[in-house]
């Protein structure tokens, strides 16, 4: 990936951050273990028949998980991250197998019909062993073909990326900055990623495929230390098509925040604060999530990167 930085701070982050004159409240975050904790009792037995995991799984209607066997893929959401995702069933020494995140899973189903993945072996990653699911035929779980995220997108804060899945490649501009690099889906349940330097940066979808935030590999719940790629983004940057802002809202019940568009619901957790104005800033440095009003004046990428700044694909 080739990299250009800008060094210029735009005039609304200057102001966002004279805001910040609160922090959130002084305390050091509680560390908070993703996984749901899960008993593990003595009728756990392993599965090794896929009929008795075809079908709709979810927890608490949040967490969601599809299996096809014949098909040979499962799909995964999760509301909480936007976390969205297809990936490859297979049978390892005749049991039924589930590839997520770098991970092989086998499956345990206990006499109440409990069933929980377990991996085998350890993970630092995002794992989902303990998670225990469901029978839910009232659930659904979108099914997101990558060609859905081609095209130009765009945060209220003007950051811009435009996405061609055939390819296999993104640019990405701002006032700050512009770069480009390869984009993917390694189908392994955590979806379309954009690579940054090394890193992944996947996308968590809204319910209409027409907005996405963008989280790393792990819990992080900001993709960056230093801010960018934070908010949502829309398609072709038209907010007030894709979502109703006379809805929408940041809801903070007991710290774990959510914002609400009016369409759909993106988890932000711990990690941000709710001020006065209504809006979201990152507890660490103030800066604000970029979401919740259209722009006055929409950012055009021409402006300070040409007008071919589309067309600078690395072929």
């Amino acid at each position: 990936m080739m990299r250009l930085l800008k060094k210029r701070f735009a005039l609304l982050l200057a102001v966002v951050l004279c805001l910040g004159l609160t922090a959130c409240g002084g305390e050091e975050t509680p560390e908070i273990t993703e996984t749901p904790e899960a008993a593990q009792p003595s009728d756990r037995e392993p599965v090794t028949d896929w009929a008795l995991l075809d079908g709709m799984w979810s927890i608490d209607n949040s967490t969601i998980l599809y299996i096809d066997s014949e098909s040979g893929y499962y799909a995964f959401w999760e509301e909480y991250t936007g976390r969205s995702g297809q990936g490859a069933l297979f049978e390892e020494d005749g049991i039924p197998t589930m590839e997520f995140n770098g991970g092989l899973y086998e499956f345990f189903l206990r006499d109440d019909g409990i069933m929980q993945p377990s991996m085998d072996g350890d993970s630092e990653g995002y794992d989902l062993s303990g998670y225990t699911f469901s029978r839910n035929d009232e659930v659904d779980v979108m099914i997101w073909d990558d060609s859905t995220w081609d095209g130009v997108w765009q945060n209220a804060l003007g950051e811009t990326i435009v996405i061609d899945t055939s390819r296999g490649q993104y640019i990405a501009a701002s006032p700050d900055y512009y770069f480009w690099g390869t984009a993917g889906n390694n189908y392994d349940g955590m979806g379309y990623y954009l690579d940054d330097e090394g890193e992944r940066a996947y996308l968590c979808p809204g319910s209409d495929g027409d907005s996405f935030r963008l989280l790393g590999s792990g819990y992080e719940y900001r993709y960056t230390d230093a801010g960018y790629w934070d908010g949502v983004f829309y398609r072709d940057g038209d907010i007030e098509a894709y979502a109703d802002l006379s809805q929408a809202e940041f809801i903070d019940p007991d710290g774990f925040m959510w914002y609400f568009d009016g369409v759909s619901k993106f988890g932000l957790r711990y990690s941000y604060e709710l001020r006065d104005d209504g809006l979201a800033y990152y507890c660490d440095d103030g800066q604000l999530f970029a979401a919740g009003w259209i722009p006055e004046q929409p950012y055009d990428p021409a402006e300070d990167w040409g007008e071919d700044w589309m067309d600078n694909w690395d072929k």
